[in-house]
């Protein structure tokens, strides 16, 4: 006799519930997206014991008609598809008609229903996968499920369930996931009497994210939206100052399904490579919505994976969908927002007292207002030497501050017609002064506004302070990033900036190399670079990029060759990139390469006044910062 048998339904049973049901959150998972496809608005969980003792499922969707119930506990009984060609358009969460069915086979479970069209609701008590009782009871329009002792028959896998608390954060991830891809529906989470998370389902995903990430995060994301090929990409991204060091809050969903998919994380990782510091990912929620006939979500019982009948059309849409919002969003909120050197803001406060002084304005509950007119002619060499510092003030540079500011001589001026004062920006109405017109000068004494030089160690880090924060800055790159800025305006720009070598410099190549410099010969020629064929695999570089620093140009052009055949199978903008960051790397200033005060100080006012001032454009930090509260902690202060 063979050793081949067909197993009983009841084992069968059991071996399917394992593949659909491996832990409570599974459970959770299963039974809340059976709410949404019933058209819930407002869903509530509600555990005891990590979900292994007591799970509960509250939902306001439209309720099981009478006749289904029974028939619900019943392997791929299902009311989402009908016949092979249904998976073709598969719009639901659920699909397969397993669900009910595993989790009852390894629980106890009491399901009480009623539908929209009916008086009155049905209960059913299902141990086992046995169904034991089924009986009319009072309910509202609705499902509420109860699930009891998890695993309670099956041994083998209870004893891998892990403890409460783990169990119980394992379903806070599935009511995370699931309540932010659907923001129009409340869903509340309640462990062992305490609420967790509650949602308000007001369709505001931006709403959704405070009520379970809080305002930090809240307060730091900007949107997604973008559509390409009958496809859209829509969510929200946030600023590099929330990023974390692993992908956990990234999420990622097709047609609102929450999905793991290389292609996709691959694609969010390169759109925010130039962005965010190495080893940092972003906060990212990012649904695509997809017409279900060009994906296969059939690939996995628990539906976490899906298939592409074309991927490069997915990590197109999803890489120009989170560059474009990051694009758009360039200034973030950053310690270098608005700050200016030390010496700006006491210039300014140099002014305003000179003002208060020669009686143009006073100051009222800490803040200044008009007080008369006055012949400013007479300070105009003061305001010059102030506003507009020079090395001599004459009359030479008088007359020609009088010019370019259109100051007449013997004229009296109000206060708004004070020209290039910054205090200065109302308008006159009939020679009276508008009264709200000082209203916010005393933002220009606060101390934010500044920023103070410190010095610079190791030849290397630039030290500043911003109010009670210490930034050490790498000097190579902060320059990186901002020649990369001012390299890629070049680039984009009609006027090509060459400089001529008086000796021309050969480089030989490889022929694939060759091959890769002819390719791309129109990004050299716009950057700069004039080439020529000197022989077979020898190319002759006769003027090189106007970047006005000592390179050794033959290096730079090898490492560019080196990172367009590493780019060989990407985009042109792609390629583009790496061409100019390696450019930027190149000219940079170096670690260890002294540079004066004047030129360290130059560096950070340019470097503060960039969009995205943190990152080099491969990913490096530009500044690491200390808290006074962290120093004086080490120091036993605190």
């Amino acid at each position: 006799m063979g050793s081949i048998v067909l197993l009983d339904e009841h084992t069968i049973n059991k071996i399917a519930a394992g593949e659909v049901v491996d832990r409570p959150a599974s459970i959770v998972k299963e039974l809340v997206e059976n709410s949404i496809d019933a058209k819930a608005t407002a869903i509530t969980v509600e555990i005891q014991k990590g979900g292994i003792s007591y799970i509960k499922i509250t939902d306001n969707g439209v309720g099981f008609a009478s006749d289904d119930i029974e028939l619900a506990f019943e392997r791929h009984a299902t009311s989402k598809i009908r016949k092979e060609e249904d998976l073709l358009h598969i719009t639901s969460m659920g699909f397969r008609g397993e669900a009910l069915a595993s989790i009852a086979a390894i629980s106890k479970v009491t399901l009480i229903s009623r539908n929209e069209k009916k008086e009155i609701g049905r209960r059913a008590y299902v141990e086992a996968g046995n169904v034991k009782s089924i009986e009319q009871v009072a309910s509202n329009i609705g499902t509420k499920i109860e699930v009891r002792d998890v695993f309670y028959n099956v041994p083998a896998r209870f004893k891998f369930l892990k403890k409460d608390f783990t169990e119980a954060g394992y379903i806070e991830d599935v009511i995370i996931r699931t309540a932010i891809a659907n923001p129009h529906i409340s869903f509340k989470y309640i462990n062992n009497g305490k609420t967790i998370i509650q949602t308000s389902g007001n369709g505001d995903l931006s709403s959704t994210v405070y009520d379970i990430f809080g305002k930090e995060i809240y307060q730091n994301i900007v949107p997604i939206s973008y559509e390409s090929n009958d496809m859209k990409a829509e969510g929200v991204i946030g600023l590099p100052n929330i990023s974390r060091s692993t992908r956990s809050h990234q999420f990622t969903y097709i047609n609102s399904r929450y999905i793991k998919n290389k292609t996709l994380s691959t694609a969010i990782e390169k759109a925010c490579e130039q962005k965010y510091a190495i080893n940092k990912f972003a906060f990212v929620i990012l649904n695509v919505s997809i017409n279900p006939e060009h994906i296969d979500v059939n690939v996995h019982p628990a539906k976490l994976e899906v298939k592409f009948d074309d991927e490069s059309k997915i990590f197109d849409l999803v890489y120009y969908a989170v560059r474009y919002a990051l694009e758009s969003n360039e200034r973030t909120i950053s310690p270098f927002t608005n700050i200016k050197p030390v010496e700006t803001v006491n210039k300014i406060e140099q002014i305003s007292k000179d003002l208060l002084n020669n009686g143009v304005i006073k100051k009222e509950n800490n803040e200044y207002i008009p007080e008369k007119k006055f012949d400013f002619s007479r300070e105009i060499k003061k305001q010059a030497e102030i506003i507009k510092p020079v090395s001599v003030i004459n009359d030479e540079t008088t007359e020609e501050y009088n010019t370019n500011t259109q100051i007449k001589e013997n004229k009296t001026y109000t206060p708004e017609e004070i020209p290039d004062i910054p205090l200065v920006e109302t308008k006159e109405e009939n020679n009276v002064v508008n009264n709200n017109y000082y209203e916010n000068v005393d933002i220009l004494e606060k101390e934010e506004l500044a920023y103070k030089y410190v010095g610079q160690v190791f030849d290397t880090y630039i030290i500043i302070q911003i109010k009670d924060k210490m930034y050490i800055i790498d000097q190579h790159a902060a320059h990186e990033r901002l020649l990369y800025e001012q390299i890629k305006e070049a680039y984009y720009s009609k006027e090509k900036q060459s400089q001529l070598l008086l000796i021309p410099i050969l480089v030989e190549l490889l022929p694939k190399e060759k091959e890769i410099v002819d390719q791309n010969l129109d990004m050299f020629e716009k950057s700069g670079f004039i080439l020529e064929n000197f022989d077979e695999n020898t190319i002759k570089i006769s003027g090189v990029p106007n970047i006005g620093y000592d390179i050794e140009y033959k290096s730079m052009f090898k490492d560019i060759v080196d990172d367009l055949l590493g780019a060989s199978k990407t985009q042109k903008d792609e390629k583009e990139f790496r061409f100019l960051a390696t450019l930027a790397c190149k000219a940079a200033v170096k670690g260890r390469m002294k540079l004066d005060t004047k030129e360290q100080i130059a560096l950070i006012d340019q470097m503060v006044k960039l969009d995205n001032p943190f990152t080099c454009p491969h990913g490096r930090p530009t500044a690491y910062e200390i808290s006074k509260y962290e120093i004086e902690r080490r120091f036993l202060r605190k």
